[in-house]
């Protein structure tokens, strides 16, 4: 035991252990909202676009056209035409034309606005042409209800117009891949939105 006034050094303390170093954090992109990605895709940077679920991007194409090619087989049973199995297979085919089709035509979109410079993946491309047609299927959904419950003929005045008003979505996003160039953008959506009206045209036998 040390006295006072010893010439001693006092005793070192005990070692102490640093406390263990906290793992750096990768910064990763942040998962958009749902109704940011459904109504507003060219407002999504490239890496959030890229956390855009698979499963959502050809859900919505592939119900909008769906339940479109639904009430073309309910309008045309209204007159005759065609049965219900008929509508059922034709319900069928509007899902499949609705993620496969939108996925070349918008394959068609990427090849455009490459050659106008555009940079953006060809994934990418993808998400945010299928995800331009959110609006579709609110807009279809509407009409299969006023079909159902009303006995209207809907095609033209909820099928149709629900196709044409993904062309603004579509012209936002175009934009966003062509690096703002508006009038690029407003060819190549009128371009692809008719491609997928003539093949409903053709398809739905209207």
């Amino acid at each position: 035991m040390n006295q006072v006034g010893s010439s001693h050094p006092p005793e070192a303390l005990p070692f102490e252990k640093a406390p263990p170093a906290r793992a750096s954090r990768t910064s990763t992109p942040q998962r958009p909202k749902l109704l940011a990605v459904m109504f507003n895709p060219g407002g999504l940077n490239q890496e959030q676009l890229s956390t855009v679920k698979w499963s959502l991007v050809l859900l919505i194409p592939g119900l909008a056209f769906a339940l479109f090619f639904m009430q073309t087989g309910l309008d045309q049973m209204k007159v005759g035409y065609l049965d219900g199995t008929d509508t059922l297979l034709l319900t069928v085919l509007g899902l499949l034309y609705g993620t496969v089709g939108v996925t070349l035509v918008s394959l068609v979109a990427w090849a455009g606005t490459r050659v106008v410079g555009g940079k953006t993946t060809i994934t990418n491309a993808i998400r945010l042409f299928a995800l331009a047609y959110s609006p579709t299927l609110v807009y279809v959904t509407l009409g299969i209800l006023a079909n159902l419950m009303f006995d209207w003929r809907t095609t033209v005045a909820f099928g149709v117009t629900g196709v044409l008003w993904a062309i603004g979505p579509m012209i936002t996003g175009l934009r966003k891949m062509t690096d703002g160039k508006t009038t690029a953008s407003v060819i190549l959506a009128t371009i692809c939105g008719a491609l997928l009206l003539l093949g409903w045209s053709i398809l739905g036998g209207v």
